[in-house]
């Protein structure tokens, strides 16, 4: 077989590569190489078909197959890919950088090892990798918006608008780079700015659905509610499988207190939550609210630790309907509802579990049991607390007449609203100098350390070591909260928490909430001990902690004043 004849086949075998016609590929490729047994490129095809497959021990093979026979820029690019893919850096790292050595202008080359150094956490040589390729060629997406991202990362925002500046000089109308560029300017309330660019973005790719649901994303916070939902509803034409559209869809509705529909495209959660994965299959078992007395139900909690204490209370509404409840949530979370005699079993999120006639995820019975929410909200669960915490802490906090009042300001890095749910610990410093108050941390995780960033120490009691080491979530926290006159939180599981227990909370949130704060208003329909604060402005938390100072400072005098008397 002539070398013209060879290189025709190997590029059919690219196209049924492309096709992810795998197995034909990989037959004809070793058919090849019987007639060529030193081809490089077929070694080089036989690679990158195993590569497509996730098979990265054999594809390492034959990329080293090949450079025995040849140096090629694509098989030790390959190569060093292959070996991150499998978790070894360092090696990775070398067989790069030779690569860059024998050629420091292969672009590839410094995208591959871009990866490598971020995955190791060296952050600079990354960054110095993408610029290398934008120098070499300003053309290539894909540095501007690595780059980019991790400038967004360290919430370098100016920085990283500058990147994809650059890469609109380059590529004026790359929808990526916009749609990017836009989502940028909405994480820093530059809503105005924003709309143009996903405006443009869309105008460049009319039949994209990311970049319609980019677009929807910064309407929503905008707090142009009505053109998000159009434009959600546009994506999900472009893509009727997109369920994270369908989700935002339905948490729209449903802030806007559209409880029919909003529950209805809500429901496309389920595919995206993890916690389904092991009984989507049986979806015809999904309780629809059928006749269920005498029948096993399995209750399935969502992501969140904070969903799982609100909704909770609707499963002593569903025991009425004489069923045997098995809850299936954090395993962290069980001691608070081990003396519930309306729960048959509880078990963790990772148990197997088969023996149940339906099963239904935990959110869906809102709109099941309580169709009309503004009429007939159900009470928390009563939460069961610790009895030896209750005396440990009774103990540790100091009796006294001051005011107790708890603070939780930054919500979970899991949790893609975080931003929307932290503020910062030093807005709160002028309230905590009261010395007729003790202000005591409920925060846990990296936002402890503003406690001194803030040099807040003398005036915060911090018992961060001493809080919840164990394998149970909020035992301690708990304990401590129903010590407390007041918590003042933001939007996490601590409010939940705490509006469970009854312990009297300020809730502060950002102009636009999460759904379940109906956005058009400061009370709740959850708990009866909350106190909304909404910001005015989306982004403007200087209101929000105006008027908290001034009310904090009304309500210690008050306490203080009937603690006297």
């Amino acid at each position: 077989m002539n070398k013209s004849l060879v290189a025709q086949n190997i590029k059919k075998n690219y196209q049924l590569l492309d096709n992810r016609q795998y197995g034909l590929a990989e037959q004809n490729a070793c058919n090849l190489l019987k007639h060529d047994p030193n081809n490089h490129e077929i070694y080089n095809l036989i690679g990158d078909i195993h590569y497509k497959q996730n098979n990265f021990d054999k594809s390492i093979w034959y990329y080293l197959s090949s450079l025995d026979r040849n140096f090629d820029r694509k098989a030790l690019n390959r190569l060093g890919t292959n070996i991150f893919l499998l978790n070894n850096n360092s090696a990775a790292e070398k067989v790069l950088t030779n690569l860059l050595a024998h050629d420091p202008t292969y672009v590839d080359g410094y995208l591959s090892l871009g990866l490598v150094y971020e995955q190791s956490k060296k952050l600079e040589k990354a960054i110095e990798c993408y610029k290398a390729v934008i120098k070499i060629d300003p053309k290539e997406i894909k540095a501007y918006l690595s780059l980019a991202t991790l400038y967004k990362q360290d919430q370098k925002y100016d920085e990283a608008i500058k990147v994809y500046q650059q890469g609109l000089i380059n590529n004026p109308s790359n929808h990526f780079i916009l749609s990017n560029l836009g989502n940028l300017f909405y994480l820093q309330h530059k809503y105005e700015d924003a709309i143009i660019c996903h405006q443009r973005a869309i105008k460049a790719k009319p039949d994209s659905h990311v970049v319609h649901f980019n677009f929807a994303n910064t309407l929503l916070n905008a707090g142009k509610y009505s053109e998000a939902i159009e434009m959600y509803r546009k994506t999900i034409e472009l893509n009727p499988n997109f369920n994270k559209s369908k989700i935002n869809l339905g948490t729209t509705l449903l802030s806007m207190s559209n409880f029919e529909e909003g529950f209805k495209e809500y429901h496309h959660r389920i595919y995206e939550d993890k916690n389904f994965k092991s009984v989507l299959h049986k979806k015809n078992l999904i309780w629809n609210g059928q006749n269920i007395e005498n029948k096993k139900i399995l209750i399935i909690a969502e992501n969140g630790l904070g969903n799982t204490l609100q909704f909770s209370r609707y499963l002593e509404t569903l025991s009425q309907l004489n069923c045997k409840i098995i809850f299936q949530c954090q395993e962290e979370l069980h001691h608070f509802f081990e003396d519930m005699v309306f729960i048959e079993e509880i078990i963790s999120n990772e148990s197997e579990y088969d023996d149940y006639d339906y099963w239904i995820p935990l959110q869906n019975l809102i709109y099941l049991l309580t169709p009309d929410l503004n009429s007939n909200c159900p009470f928390p669960s009563p939460l069961k607390i610790n009895d030896n915490k209750l005396l440990e802490w009774e103990t540790l906090i100091e009796v006294n007449d001051n005011v107790k009042i708890g603070l939780n300001w930054q919500g979970s890095s899991l949790n893609p609203r975080v931003a929307n749910n932290s503020v910062s610990l030093n807005g709160f410093k002028s309230i905590v100098k009261n010395p007729l108050a003790t202000f005591i941390n409920l925060q846990k995780g990296n936002a402890v350390s503003e406690i001194e960033k803030f040099q807040l120490e003398e005036h915060i009691v911090n018992y961060d070591l001493l809080m919840d080491t164990g394998s149970k979530k909020f035992v301690d926290t708990a304990a401590i909260i129903k010590y407390l006159d007041l918590v003042i939180t933001t939007d996490t599981s601590i409010a939940h928490l705490a509006g469970t227990l009854g312990t009297q909370t300020w809730l502060l949130l950002p102009k636009v909430s999460d759904w379940r704060w109906l956005n058009s208003k400061d009370e709740t329909i959850w708990y009866d001990n909350f106190r909304i604060y909404r910001q005015k402005i989306q982004g403007d938390w200087s209101d929000v902690f105006s008027r908290v100072e001034k009310d904090c400072q009304e309500l210690i005098k008050n306490i203080s004043d009937l603690r006297k008397s």
